[in-house]
């Protein structure tokens, strides 16, 4: 029995490895892909942290709350922008190069910051620059044992502790995999949508796990869009990152006009939720598919942005003269497998980190390169909590008032005859979802994807149970009915979540539901929201 069972092989899963190895802990380390396939890879904009005198974690917090729209837990925050600068610091230790300008770490300036704090690797290839020295680091240590081509398909759990996972090998074999602690770094869901940034492995799968096994889930409701994701027909989406907008970028409608002067005091650097809603409403009212970006004002952009030179020129267009037509695409989920400021989940033996986890860092709108950071920060409080004896949670963070309790409700893995593919549900899931539970929500369009999802689940229970495909159309209708409840019962816009029928934040809805996995129902707890 391993002491540390890792799931995921993004900035999360490779961190808590790490660090693990280096407490003398024994690691296993899963991933359905190869180690290079995570979300991590496709991160461009960099890193927020405080690295620079004139800068302050007061500040950095400050812009981090705001962005949530109230919905931020504030101590979960603060260990976010503490913790923050040590760990980039560590990660340069480790052998990540990122950019420097003068002598000095380069800084950029992203939506929703105040001051430009954003430390970024080759232009726009900050994520895969990380993964590639965490990468290096592990397949160096000894202790981490890395099975690439795994699949997990549920949390092993006696006597109301998890013990492990149940998980398919690259031949389709199973396996239980027996650990003292299990740490769920699966990544997020974006591709419950038809148009998302997130890489084909990003179907939820851990907050899948979790709520099956009777966890805790919350905020699934606030999927965040990028806004500038580039309307071409690849996917996933290649991103525009935000940072191109914090060198003078400007959105555009199809008569030229620079319309985010009029939607936010920060113009084009407002946060992604504004900046998503505007070119969507603009886009619904013009009838048209795309809005444009403006970059012709940056110079050398070919050297300093080479993988969105790259992404555009493959569409045939050239930043430095042409508009980049762009439009928002599915992202990051905001919340997830519930955990206090450790990361231990609800259930004995099981944690979570990165963006699988709903830690309170995010609340309904992650500030922008709070991602990569939040994977840093909250991997090795994971390690550190494992090492100091901890087995479960403690009422800390988004925990601090409880949590419902779930029943077990494990899936069967009994053989059937497929009758029916999965990739066909799954496209329809995604249309679906991108049609009623978009950008701009309203609740009759969400009653409509409710009846809609129960409809494609029925079907989907004709496929074939053995296969990685339908466990991953059953883990993605999982969060999809989470979310659209959760959307349905936040009778308000706030963050990412925003309803047509109610188009202001509601005092009474300051707080989050929470529900936990049950046979046949969920079960929501609104939770005040305080420091």
């Amino acid at each position: 029995m391993t002491d540390l069972l890792v799931l995921g092989s993004g900035i999360a899963g490779l961190s808590a490895a790490i660090h693990a190895s280096r407490r003398g802990m024994s690691v296993v380390l899963l991933t359905k892909g190869e180690m290079a396939h995570s979300a991590t890879h496709f991160a461009q904009g960099g890193v927020a942290a405080v690295l620079d005198s004139a800068d302050s974690t007061d500040l950095h917090l400050a812009d981090t709350m705001a962005a949530g729209a109230g919905l931020c837990d504030e101590s979960a925050v603060r260990v976010l922008v503490d913790d923050g600068p040590d760990r980039v610091r560590e990660l340069m230790e480790l052998g990540a190069q990122f950019d420097y300008e003068n002598g000095r770490l380069a800084m950029a300036r992203e939506g929703g910051h105040s001051l430009p704090r954003v430390v970024h690797a080759g232009g726009d290839a900050t994520g895969a620059e990380i993964e590639r020295a965490l990468r290096t680091d592990v397949r160096d240590l000894r202790a981490v044992e890395v099975r690439e081509g795994w699949f997990t398909i549920d949390l092993l759990i006696e006597n109301g502790r998890c013990v492990g996972v149940t998980a398919l090998d690259g031949s389709g074999g199973m396996h239980k995999v027996r650990a003292k602690h299990t740490l769920l770094a699966t990544g997020g869901a974006g591709q419950l949508y038809s148009a998302t940034t997130n890489p084909s492995v990003s179907t939820g799968d851990g907050v899948a796990m979790a709520f099956r096994a009777g966890a805790a889930v919350a905020d699934v409701e606030f999927m965040q869009f990028h806004p500038t994701a580039l309307a071409s027909p690849s996917m996933p989406r290649p991103l525009l990152s935000e940072a191109l907008r914090g060198e003078g970028a400007v959105l555009r409608d199809s008569a030229g006009v620079a319309f985010m002067s009029q939607e936010h005091p920060l113009g084009d650097l407002a946060p992604r939720d504004v900046v998503a809603r505007a070119i969507t409403t603009r886009m619904l009212e013009r009838e048209e598919s795309n809005m444009w970006l403006d970059c012709t004002s940056i110079n050398d952009f070919e050297t300093r942005f080479p993988t969105i030179w790259r992404s555009a020129q493959s569409v045939g267009l050239d930043p430095e003269r042409d508009l980049l037509p762009v439009a928002p695409a599915a992202h990051y989920l905001s919340g997830g497998v519930c955990t206090d400021l450790d990361g231990a989940a609800t259930i004995p033996g099981l944690w979570a980190c990165g963006e699988v986890a709903c830690s309170g860092v995010h609340g309904a709108n992650r500030l922008a390169s709070n991602s990569l950071l939040d994977g840093l920060v909250f991997a090795p409080r994971v390690v550190e909590a494992i090492g100091d004896g901890r087995d479960g949670p403690e009422r800390t963070g988004v925990l601090r008032d409880g949590w419902p309790e779930g029943s077990l409700s494990m899936s069967q893995h009994s053989n059937v005859a497929a009758t029916v593919s999965p990739l066909p549900l799954r496209e329809a899931l995604q249309d679906l979802m991108t049609s009623n539970v978009g950008v701009l929500r309203d609740g009759v369009r969400l009653e409509e994807a409710a009846l809609a999802l129960d409809v494609i689940h029925a079907k989907a229970e004709n496929c074939d149970s053995q296969a990685v495909p339908t466990w991953e159309l059953r883990n993605l209708l999982m969060v999809a009915t989470a979310l659209v409840r959760a959307a349905l019962l936040r009778e308000e816009t706030r963050g990412t979540h925003s309803r047509l029928d109610y188009p202001c934040a509601r005092p009474e809805f300051l707080g989050r539901y929470m529900f936990a996995g049950s046979n046949e129902m969920f079960l929501p707890l609104p939770v005040e929201v305080r420091a």
